[in-house]
């Protein structure tokens, strides 16, 4: 039996729930599932506790447009970087889960704005934002995978193992995307399509009016990355400092001894 059709009838009766403990803060089962949208997909985030606010946001905003959404509680890891190398595993375990469903992954701190149709034509095994950036007067394409859409097929599928498995690959301080960037090598036959830059907005950014909106909650985490970065930065400032220090002592001296 399908697990999804099994959670539907019991799950249908959270979205009367009242969202409240005894003393009036909001709350959320640690995992909870509603497929009464139709759409071909269910719209998934995980979240960690301190991200219960924003993940309501983007429950709110599912609702809205009635779309089949499953939320789920994860424990928190060691840094933020490990936390967000639990996406493959998640996308991966939602895709066993609604067999007869793809995926739409959203960052918990997303809100819908319009409805996702584009998500309808997509026909490929994957759709991921592809964004160009100019970086020491180079033009690159960066992933963003804020939101990821999986479609439940034999390449959607392989993907998502082979993303999960490079995790090793990006060291402690490496990130949901790096593992990405790795897996490229061995992703042959997959096919991608490009999401329209709308649907994985930041909402300080010029660009298109959203249709999912991201709202980077990371900012304010603690990030190991960014203090190794700061540190290397502050590392090569000191290094440049002596050198220059020492080669104007080496020319004083050599005036001196003239």
């Amino acid at each position: 039996m399908n697990p999804a059709a099994k959670l539907e009838p019991a799950m249908t009766d959270l979205m009367q729930l009242p969202e409240a403990s005894s003393d009036g803060v909001k709350v959320l089962p640690e995992e909870v599932t509603w497929l009464g949208g139709g759409q071909q997909y269910v719209a998934c985030a995980f979240y960690t506790s301190h991200y219960l606010n924003k993940v309501l946001r983007l429950k709110e905003s599912l609702e809205r447009f009635g779309l089949n959404y499953h939320l789920k509680l994860v424990p928190r890891r060691l840094t933020w970087e490990a936390t967000t190398r639990h996406k493959p595993a998640f996308v991966g375990q939602c895709l066993e889960s609604f067999p007869d469903h793809h995926i739409l992954y959203l960052d918990a701190d997303a809100i819908v704005r319009r409805p996702p149709d584009f998500l309808d034509e997509i026909n490929s095994d994957i759709g991921l934002l592809f964004a160009p950036i100019l970086r020491d007067g180079k033009r690159y394409l960066s992933i963003a995978a804020g939101t990821l859409y999986v479609r439940n097929t034999p390449g959607g599928r392989r993907f998502t193992k082979v993303w999960q498995q490079n995790e090793p690959n990006v060291g402690p301080l490496g990130l949901d995307e790096d593992m990405i960037y790795c897996a490229f090598n061995e992703l042959e036959g997959i096919s991608f399509t490009a999401l329209p830059r709308s649907y994985s907005k930041i909402f300080d950014s010029a660009g298109p009016d959203p249709v999912i909106e991201h709202f980077q909650a990371s900012r304010k985490q603690l990030k190991l990355s960014k203090f190794v970065r700061r540190g290397r930065r502050a590392a090569s400032i000191a290094l440049l400092v002596a050198a220059v220090v020492i080669t104007v002592s080496a020319i004083m001296q050599l005036l001196n001894s003239t």
